[in-house]
């Protein structure tokens, strides 16, 4: 019976030995195959985070704003372009009415994702109507707005939106069409002043009056002259508007024959106008390379600009040259005339802008384009120019330029 018992308690010992083992290694298995299930999600969300990532990248590497909105314009994904266009860190979940501040542009969007096909449309946003961009943008907004439904989403449509931001180009035509306008208005009024006086002279025998015909006579030729005046402006600024600002011509010269050559062409008046040009330039010569030309057209500008807003006035016209540094040069020409009033000053550099905008046919002020060429020829350079003004005591134009200009790669922006 011992012995019976003895053999049973062996193969039970046995037997629980091998269960336990069995166990063991059915618990090392799972243990194995729990890891390879870990390094599989693993690997298969660094997979997945590996694609957005690369969604994420050529999303951000398109220019426009791509957003997708669901049919209640709830924005799905986005790219970091209309991040930009928003105050908000994050635009998930946001309506565009609540991103962009723009009742017209929701509107457009919803109205393009009735028709529920592929559309597009341009909106002009008026300057106080939008919110669209992280600071305020003066003047009025440009935009295409492209809307595509997306497939396989007919229980929540989705909608891919893609917002491009066309204003340069819409400014550009803008300034395009006003320049024409204005152009054909300059033009017009000294053509029809010239016509209106050779019908006189031909029809009203005007010619058997010397001195009625040489008022006549010398009436044309002003408006004469200020046709030919007007047409040599326009041609300047279309040059340096039209790529032609990068051909500027630097070569070295002494700014102080540039003023000389001006004082020189406007003596006359300054003698009619008993006015006084004061120099103040440095004792050694101020060389700079640039473009003598632009720079004598400059300074001729701006001082009979001031001679010509002050007659009469018996004004003083200072012109000062100085070094800045190394590589800099600044030159002011400054009056102690009647002033610009504050209101105008962010206008006066736009084409045939006019503080006064009323003058006779005997008082002719000039062409307006003077301080248009003036910008234009110191941004050609590489330069600035500003404008201060304090009405009845002094009014300077300020120009900083680098005394060398051949090393600078010039970018003349289109009027806004």
């Amino acid at each position: 019976m011992k012995i019976v018992l003895l053999i049973l308690s062996i193969i039970l010992t046995l037997a629980c030995f091998l269960l336990y083992r069995k166990l063991s290694q059915a618990k090392l298995q799972c243990a194995k195959i729990k890891r390879e299930s870990e390094d599989r999600v693993k690997q298969t969300h660094q997979e997945l985070e590996g694609e957005r990532s690369e969604q994420r990248l050529l999303l951000d590497a398109i220019g426009d704003a791509f957003l997708i909105v669901n049919g209640s314009l709830r924005v799905k994904l986005n790219n970091s372009r209309a991040q930009q266009l928003s105050r908000y860190d994050s635009l998930i979940d946001r309506t565009l009415q609540e991103i962009f501040m723009s009742e017209k542009l929701s509107a457009t969007v919803a109205k393009q994702i009735a028709k529920n096909e592929p559309s597009q449309k341009r909106i002009i946003i008026s300057s106080g109507a939008h919110g669209i961009g992280a600071t305020s943008t003066e003047g009025d907004t440009a935009w295409i707005l492209q809307v595509t439904p997306l497939p396989n989403h007919k229980e929540d449509p989705l909608y891919c939106l893609i917002l491009r931001d066309i204003t340069a180009e819409y400014r550009a035509d803008q300034v395009r069409t006003d320049f024409v306008a204005n152009a054909s208005h300059e033009l017009r009024t000294p053509l029809a002043i010239i016509n209106g006086y050779l019908e006189n002279l031909i029809d009203d025998d005007v010619v058997e009056s010397p001195d009625m015909a040489r008022r006549f006579l010398t009436t044309m030729r002003k408006h004469g002259d200020r046709l030919s005046r007007l047409v040599d402006d326009m041609l300047v600024v279309s040059r340096l508007e039209s790529g032609e600002a990068a051909s500027i011509n630097p070569d070295p010269f002494d700014l102080a024959e540039c003023v000389s050559d001006v004082v020189e062409r406007l003596d006359h008046l300054i003698q009619n106008q008993g006015a006084q040009i004061i120099t103040k330039l440095p004792k050694d010569p101020l060389i700079v390379t640039a473009d003598k030309f632009y720079y004598t057209q400059v300074l001729f500008n701006l001082v009979e600009n001031a001679l010509k807003q002050n007659p009469g006035n018996n004004i003083t016209v200072t012109v000062t040259a100085e070094r800045i540094g190394s590589d800099r040069f600044k030159l002011a020409v400054c009056d102690d005339g009647i002033g610009i009033p504050s209101a105008h000053l962010p206008f006066i550099f736009k084409r045939f802008y006019r503080v006064d905008k009323h003058h006779t046919q005997s008082d002719i002020k000039g062409t307006g384009l003077g301080l248009s060429i003036v910008k234009r020829a110191i941004e050609a350079h590489g330069g600035t120019i500003e404008a201060t003004s304090k009405p009845g005591l002094q009014t300077c134009f300020i120009i900083q330029s680098p005394i060398d200009s051949s090393q600078v790669s010039p970018e003349v922006k289109p009027e806004i």
